[in-house]
Formats: C-alpha cells, sequence, structure tokens
C-alpha cells in the first residue's frame, strides 16, 4: 500500500534547518541576503506574504534577548508600476523579509508555524521568479534598492497568466465550499461565498480569527482536546486569560457555565468537532444556547469530518477548515479537488471494518472514533443525512513496545497529515506533542497513540493489510511473553 516510513522511535519533530532549506523558500531567502549584500551568517532572513505579518513577527523577535547585536529589519519586496503591466495578480510577488540575529531561529520558526503567515513553498518560488523585477523598501536606507529589471511590455509572462488562473479558481473554490456548508436544517439560511474567506494556511485562518476578537478585558475558552498549534496561536494574542477545558466534558461544560454565571465574560470559545486525536465531539448544541445568553463567538474547526459529513454550522459562529486534508484529497496543494462528496462517501465506510479489527485484538487497549466515542449522540446529533462518521481514528495499545511494532510493519504510507486519497499513518503526539509527550497523556492522548487516516483504497486491502500488521502483533506479543 504504500513506503512503510520512518521508525516508531525515530520520528522526530520537524527540523527547522531543513524546513528552511527548502529549494524556494530558502533561495528567497537567499536571494534577499545577496540584494541586500548581507554577508554576515550569523544574520537570517524569514519571509512573509504580508507587512502585517513581518512586522508581528519582528516586534516578538526583538523582546527576545540574542547575543548578536544586529538590529532587526523589516524589508519590503514590491513590484513597481512600470512592470506590473497594470496586472493586479502582479501583486502576489510582492513580500516581505524579516532580518534577525540566527539564533534567534527557534523563535522565528515558531511565529513562522504557528501564525501561518509564511510563504508557501510555491508563493516562494513565484516571488523567487518575479525577484529581479521588485523594488526593495525598508526604513534602513541601505536596504532601498531599485530592481534590476524592468518588465517587457510585449508580452504578459507566464507566470501572472497562472495567477490570473488562480484568482478566478479561487471565487469557484469559494462558491463550491458555501455549497457544502450550507445546512440541510429548515429555515437556515444558504450560504453565500462572499460569507466564505480563503487563507494561505489552516493555521493562518485561527490566527487571523484570533486576533479579529482578541481583546485584553475579555477572556477566550479552549473547550476539548485542540490540535496544539491552534492553542498555542491563541494564547498568542493578548486575551485577559486562556480558559482550559481539555477534557470536553458536560462538567467541564458545568463549570463554564457557572463562571459565565458569576458575571465573568468570555470573547470566544475554540473547538473542534471531532477532535484531532480523541475524536470526541462537543455538545455544540449546548455551547451554542451558552453563546445566545452570555454573547460569544463560538468558532469549531470541522477539518477531520468536513462539510460532507456534519451539519453543524447553525450552532457555530465561524467554521473552519483546512483545506490542504480530505478537500484536497492529494495532500499536496489548497483547494485543488473538487470530487470531495464521492470521496468522502468512499472513505467512511472503508474506516468501518477497521473499527472493529482493531476493537477486537486483545494487545489493543482503545480505539477513538467518533462512531463509538462516549460522545457519539453528539456527533450523530449534527450528522448529515447522508453523512458518515469520517475517515480518521486512533488507537492505543497496552504496551508502547507493541505500539512501536504494529506501526512499523503496518504497511501503509507514513505521513503527518490525515484525510488524504491513501491511508496514512503517523505516531501522532511524537509529531504534534513532541516536547510534551509525558504530559499530554492524561488527557487519553498517552505519547504511543497512533492515528490513522483512512484512503480510497479497496477496502477488502486495507483490511487485509491491517490483518497481517496485527498478526505480526501476535508474534510479537509471543515472543515478548517468552522473554
Amino acid at each position: 500500500m504504500g513506503d512503510t516510513g520512518p521508525m516508531f522511535e525515530s520520528w522526530m519533530p520537524p527540523q527547522i534547518p531543513q524546513i528552511l532549506s527548502n529549494k524556494s523558500i530558502g533561495g528567497l531567502s537567499d536571494a534577499v541576503l545577496r540584494r541586500l549584500q548581507i554577508n554576515d551568517t550569523t544574520v537570517s532572513c524569514m519571509v512573509f506574504s504580508s507587512g502585517a505579518a513581518g512586522h508581528q513577527c519582528a516586534t516578538v523577535l526583538k523582546t527576545l534577548p540574542s547575543e548578536n547585536p544586529f538590529t532587526i529589519k523589516v524589508v519590503r519586496f514590491v513590484m513597481p508600476l512600470e512592470s506590473n503591466l497594470g496586472d493586479t495578480s502582479s501583486h502576489w510577488a510582492n513580500f516581505t523579509a524579516v532580518l534577525y540575529p540566527s539564533d534567534l531561529l527557534k523563535a522565528a520558526m515558531a511565529f513562522w508555524r504557528d501564525t501561518g503567515s509564511g510563504l508557501s513553498t510555491r508563493h516562494a518560488e513565484f516571488c523567487l521568479e518575479e525577484f529581479d523585477y521588485l523594488d526593495s523598501d525598508s526604513s534602513t536606507p541601505a536596504y532601498r534598492t531599485p530592481a534590476s529589471r524592468k518588465r517587457c511590455r510585449g508580452k504578459t509572462p507566464e507566470s501572472l497568466i497562472w495567477m490570473r488562473a488562480a484568482a478566478r479558481d479561487s471565487h469557484e473554490v469559494k462558491s463550491f465550499l458555501a455549497d457544502l456548508a450550507t445546512s440541510e436544517q429548515p429555515g437556515q439560511p444558504t450560504v453565500n461565498p462572499d460569507e466564505v474567506f480563503l487563507y494561505p494556511t489552516g493555521m493562518n485562518a485561527i490566527y487571523t480569527l484570533s486576533q479579529a476578537l482578541v481583546s485584553p478585558e475579555y477572556k477566550v475558552a479552549m473547550y476539548g482536546w485542540l490540535y496544539p498549534e491552534t492553542v498555542d496561536v491563541v494564547r498568542r494574542d493578548t486575551w485577559a486569560e486562556c480558559l482550559s477545558y481539555k477534557y470536553g466534558t458536560e462538567e467541564e461544560l458545568d463549570r463554564l457555565e457557572a463562571l459565565l454565571q458569576s458575571g465573568q465574560q468570555i470573547r470566544a470559545l475554540f473547538c473542534e468537532l471531532p477532535s484531532n486525536i480523541t475524536l470526541a465531539s462537543p455538545n455544540l448544541c449546548r455551547i451554542r444556547a451558552l453563546a445566545d445568553i452570555y454573547g460569544f463567538v463560538v468558532a469549531c474547526d470541522d477539518t477531520v469530518a468536513g462539510y460532507v459529513n456534519i451539519d453543524a454550522l447553525p450552532y457555530v459562529d465561524v467554521m473552519m477548515s483546512s483545506l490542504t486534508k480530505t478537500f484536497s484529497g492529494a495532500s499536496n496543494v489548497t483547494g485543488g479537488c473538487k470530487d470531495i462528496v464521492w470521496r468522502v462517501k468512499q472513505c467512511n465506510p472503508n474506516t468501518l471494518p477497521l473499527i472493529e479489527l482493531f476493537q477486537a485484538h486483545p494487545a489493543i487497549a482503545a480505539v477513538n472514533d467518533p462512531s463509538i466515542a462516549p460522545t457519539s449522540a453528539l456527533y450523530k446529533s449534527v450528522m448529515r443525512k447522508d453523512g458518515g462518521y469520517g475517515n480518521v481514528l486512533s488507537i492505543v495499545f497496552h504496551d508502547p513496545r507493541t505500539a512501536e511494532h504494529c506501526y512499523n510493519v503496518f504497511n501503509v504510507c507514513k505521513g503527518s497529515s490525515f484525510g488524504a486519497n491513501f491511508t496514512l499513518a503517523i505516531p501522532y503526539v511524537r509529531l504534534a506533542n513532541y516536547w510534551n509527550q509525558d504530559k499530554v497523556a492524561k488527557h487519553g492522548v498517552p505519547r504511543h497513540i497512533i492515528r490513522i487516516s483512512v484512503g480510497l483504497e479497496d477496502t477488502r486491502q486495507i483490511v487485509e493489510t491491517a490483518k497481517r500488521a496485527l498478526k505480526s502483533v501476535d508474534e510479537f506479543e509471543m515472543k515478548k511473553d517468552l522473554n
């Protein structure tokens, strides 16, 4: 079915130098340093799609100690009027560079990761192609440079033709998403494409929403087990307090309600439906009722299940979805595929026999899936008439050593995404909670939990692959007992 991928114990979090050495992003950063004649190897460059993001990154970095006396600078690269050919698509070549001491790389990378505001690889590649046509501007006179080339008026470059097509495609994506998201419940309004907002990444959408809502006078609630970077990005903003209800239980909703009744206010509540890894579902009906009484915004991430399966929009104010997951399917592009309905309806039934198979195995302590979770009734209450439970599940073995063995012999692709057209497995905590592996187990997320995203392969093929892995698990358990 695919490359078995890295060994469980060898799985490491993404290494910062590897990320920055990406050909297009690293190439653009190198081009900036060359243009500005910066030869000091202790100075690094990070590129952002917007000036606001660049200045925010610089502001964060300026608060941190550094042994390097280099002063953090922001440089804007823009297409001059004489080279834009009157084409609004040319503004996509504009970007902002932040120059900073290299010893702040980890903090800069954390901002890039959490906010999702850094240039994507494809966007960086486009900017690099247009780089010679861009002027640079900065508060530092030495960093103000003219473009080395001017655009020929006789021919529109192919890169701009692509960008025009992308602009048209974005409207199609918004219209398609509006149709998918529209509720099938009686009396609910049709979602208008103008109510759909596209962002470079899912994290950037969450970051932008948090920034739009944040107030130092209000608290924010994070309910249920959320993807760790969602928590990180919300905490980046200056809330009065970030309230955490990681178990997502009715008792925690009782606590929240008591807090609200006491006169304390929250501005927003962030949740996931279902949770990415525990696959638990929040009581959106009760949360909506509290929001109506106490006037806070309900922001829900539905990426794991998606609009094809659930109809939760009547209960939330903002629904957030990552388009690089099930919506794309290819796991390499945002919003690239339009056959999502067919693919979801293929993946949903492919998942169910795996749940039964894993549940029946004595080496497995727990199987997490919306269909069998203690909150399954809550999920079902917002499921569409023809919807299902999605294609993501997680399993926990009694013995971490057995989990490692199963992961290594489970012959599927190993990767950090989910919702792809092919089955994926990942030791989730090693990716998402690497620096806090021992702290998250109490929330039902032990370090040896394995997340599986089921693909479009033939059902029998997927089941047989899982059976072979479990047969190997049986042999491993026998040898372990003998030793």
